[in-house]
């Protein structure tokens, strides 16, 4: 399985310290060079570098969306990644007209409640709202009930 990740989803499982997560579920996940220095800290031994080679198709994303956003698109497409994990509503917007799979943070938290990784989401929703882990009222209700929590 292929998983291209933004910034966020691993800043936010990283302040809640559950980073592991995405290991747990993913195995390695894929990073561009802007996400490698959004996220600011180094990364786990299973996290690998890749650089987009278009670089015309990042410059062009990069007029509407961040330099981490704009390379994690710009990858996952040519990776024909399975998933990408991005949380920024326009960005996700663009992914998927460009046809790329979207999978947000919460997302990733509910497939690992389906998959035995974690025992709730609820708690780990709170976690990160209290961090400044910004996440739609709508989005965490539709996860909860997803999640059988709601």
């Amino acid at each position: 399985m292929i998983v291209v990740s933004n910034t966020s989803p691993l800043i936010g499982l990283s302040n809640i310290g559950e980073l592991r997560i995405l290991h747990e579920l993913f195995g390695e996940i894929l990073v561009p060079p802007a996400v490698v220095r959004e996220f600011g800290e180094i990364l786990p031994e299973w996290t690998i570098i890749k650089s987009p080679r278009d670089k015309h198709l990042v410059n062009a994303l990069s007029r509407l969306l961040g330099e981490g956003e704009s390379e994690a698109i710009a990858l996952a497409l040519e990776l024909k990644a399975d998933f990408l994990i991005l949380d920024d509503l326009k960005a996700r917007k663009i992914a998927r007209e460009m046809g790329v799979k979207v999978m947000g943070t919460a997302g990733v938290l509910l497939l690992a409640k389906k998959r035995g990784i974690v025992g709730a989401v609820k708690p780990l929703l709170s976690e990160l709202v209290e961090r400044g882990f910004r996440i739609s009222p709508e989005v965490i209700e539709v996860i909860l009930k997803a999640a059988g929590e709601g």
